[in-house]
């Protein structure tokens, strides 16, 4: 459908009364095609369409173990949780630690954290947690 502006005062009027049928059918978008819809690189959409991280940890006493190097915190329980209105803003309180305050990076990020952590205050686990550089938790194991 297409409108002009021949109307006095600039209002719109329709150049045709119902809309005209293409010769188009809808179809899947592939990469290129949305390289150039959203101005992006081929290989931006690949990455960004890329499987998320995945679990590297495996429960106490399964047979198969990896070593990783980590900045962990295992074996504490959480002993409260704060959280207020503002976006990705919840904390916990892990029984040595302290104050820790879940990773913000994202929306459901932060509430997938928020999650865990409430599940473990309420079963009394003690969950192993990743603390990275910026003082945040941004794993959680809750067995």
């Amino acid at each position: 459908m297409t409108f002009t502006n021949d109307r006095p005062g600039g209002a719109r009027s329709h150049a045709s009364a119902a809309p005209q049928p293409t010769d188009t059918m809808p179809r899947l978008l592939s990469a290129e095609d949305l390289a150039e819809l959203f101005a992006l690189s081929v290989a931006e959409i690949e990455v960004a369409a890329a499987p998320a991280n995945v679990p590297d940890m495996d429960p106490p006493g399964s047979l198969y173990s990896r070593e990783s190097a980590r900045v962990a915190i295992s074996g504490q329980l959480i002993t409260a949780l704060w959280a207020e209105q503002s976006n990705r803003n919840a904390w916990v309180f892990l029984q040595s630690s302290g104050w820790k305050r879940l990773d913000p990076l994202t929306d459901t990020g932060s509430t997938a954290l928020t999650l865990l952590a409430a599940h473990a205050r309420a079963t009394g686990s003690a969950p192993y947690a990743d603390e990275n550089l910026a003082g945040t938790l941004n794993t959680l194991y809750v067995w």
